[in-house]
């Protein structure tokens, strides 16, 4: 059979059922975003907001630890974390959240979930290799070495007993993987693993990461793309070196063979190989509870971590283990999918704005922020943020987040001028305006035709932002067919993020 042939029949079989469908338009959606500083930051953020269980774990994540020389207190909004963290490293660390979640989701089997910790394992590898061959970024890295295996990865989940068919030929009949996969699938598992990237639409230097190298020695890359090949498939071949189990003498043998081998490319010993391994190990047991997993599942990572004892040579005396500590219990996994709390949520993404207007910003930062904010506090199908255009007079849509928030965003256009509806009281009064039912008969003659063609919420929230009398912005908020349920501790909170922001703008102008 045709390997590009068969890969199509693979494919095919994964988007037969389940959520690989929707997982794969998702980081199709983000893999086509391109960085910048206006609309595509945008679109990777309402892609993440989606997404209730995503942002939650995304904010956990780039919260962790290793984040730390990043920020100098938490991160509550995806909006700050594209400011201070970068857009790649967000769009990055959400393809990688994903990732996991699908991992998880199809975990029947205890082995899987053992897999789904490990792919974690590997990517943290990279993000530790990556200052040794020479890149700065270390969440690139990740991304590339947890991609890397990414073909036996899905086949594992999606076609398991097919890969137990390659295991038996391999140990029965002695075939490479690749032979036997080959064999089975008509594909191997790195054919395989690009074929879905690529469906995913992942940028170049990410396929050409998690492409293969050949045998022996590598040389030095003379490029970014080929420093990402080398940590990427570095970080695998770790994890495989150390997955076998061998005996300690023969382990170490196996990790001086690799150092051998991307000496020239990495300029990393087989003694810092080991220990990259064992802090990666430290870092995934105290971290993956972001990705759902337990750290228990893998016995790979208790025996780094001295739970298990290694196998011995018969040459070694093995080591007392009564002064051994027992590993820590991982962090809890109690309530992690509960999303914080309104005015929890509220309460930190004030000071989130707090510390962008104490800093260099851009208005585009402030208007981002505070949309994103209201509409994660859970009281609004859709949030919109507008501002004054100068040369129409008019108030118009410029973030949106929400069902239908582009449509939204375009059709919004509120004049300045007098006109006898909701929106111009609001605007010309300063006047903060909660219609609990657009429809009822004494409010519908206040509506105005454009809103009712584009918008028709069943209730909605005006806050103007106004500048000595003068109108300059106006956030929206709405419940498309039920009534706005804000409690006076939530429309205070929600007033106070508005007047914040009159503070941020007034600083600017």
């Amino acid at each position: 059979m045709p390997t590009e042939t068969a890969l199509e029949q693979l494919l095919a079989r994964m988007n037969e059922g389940g959520d690989f469908p929707a997982l794969s338009h998702t980081i199709a959606e983000l893999n086509k975003a391109v960085g910048d500083e206006t609309g595509h930051s945008n679109i990777l953020t309402e892609v993440i907001l989606r997404d209730v269980s995503l942002t939650n774990k995304l904010l956990r994540l780039v919260n962790a630890a290793h984040y730390g020389s990043f920020s100098g207190q938490p991160i509550s909004t995806i909006s700050r974390a594209v400011v201070i963290l970068g857009f790649d490293a967000v769009r990055d660390a959400a393809v990688s959240l994903l990732l996991f979640e699908h991992l998880e989701n199809h975990a029947q089997a205890d082995e899987l979930k053992a897999e789904s910790v490990e792919s974690f394992f590997c990517g943290t590898l990279g993000r530790m290799l990556a200052r040794h061959a020479g890149l700065r970024d270390g969440e690139e890295a990740f991304i590339s070495a947890l991609f890397r295996n990414l073909g036996r990865l899905m086949a594992r989940f999606h076609f398991f007993e097919e890969t137990q068919h390659i295991a038996d030929l391999m140990a029965d009949e002695g075939l490479s993987e690749e032979a036997a996969a080959r064999l089975v699938l008509g594909a191997d598992y790195d054919q395989l693993g690009l074929a879905i990237a690529r469906h995913w639409h992942f940028a170049p230097n990410i396929l050409h990461a998690i492409a293969p190298l050949e045998n022996g020695v590598v040389s030095s890359p003379a490029h970014t793309q080929g420093r990402l090949q080398v940590v990427a498939n570095l970080a695998r071949e770790l994890h495989q070196t150390y997955a076998r189990n061998l005996p300690l003498d023969q382990q170490r043998q196996a990790v001086e063979a690799l150092s051998v081998r991307y000496r020239d490319a990495a300029k990393i010993d087989a003694e810092v190989l080991s220990e990259v391994a064992h802090k990666a190990a430290e870092q995934v047991w105290e971290e993956a509870h972001v990705i759902h997993s337990d750290p228990r599942r893998s016995h790979l990572l208790k025996r780094l971590l001295g739970e298990e004892p290694e196998q011995k040579s018969p040459a070694v005396q093995p080591e007392a283990d009564a002064g051994e500590a027992p590993l820590p219990e991982p962090p809890g996994q109690t309530d992690r999918d509960e999303a914080p709390d309104p005015t929890s949520i509220l309460a930190q993404g004030m000071q989130d704005l707090t510390s962008l207007i104490l800093g260099h910003y851009q208005l585009a930062d402030v208007f981002k922020l505070v949309a994103e904010l209201f509409y994660r506090c859970g009281s609004f199908d859709r949030v919109l943020v507008s501002t004054l255009d100068r040369p129409s007079q008019c108030m118009v849509g410029r973030v949106a987040f929400g069902p239908g928030a582009e449509r939204l965003r375009t059709t919004f256009r509120i004049p300045v001028s007098f006109s006898p509806d909701v929106f111009h009281a609001a605007l010309s009064k300063g006047q903060d305006i909660l219609i609990s039912d657009a429809r009822a008969d004494n409010i519908r003659s206040r509506i105005p035709t454009w809103y009712a063609q584009h918008a028709n919420a069943h209730a909605f929230l005006l806050l103007p932002v106004s500048l000595n009398g003068r109108p300059l912005a106006m956030i929206y908020g709405d419940r498309q067919n039920e009534a706005l349920q804000l409690s006076g501790q939530l429309l205070g909170l929600l007033k106070a993020l508005r007047n914040q922001a009159t503070l941020a703008i007034r600083q600017k102008l």
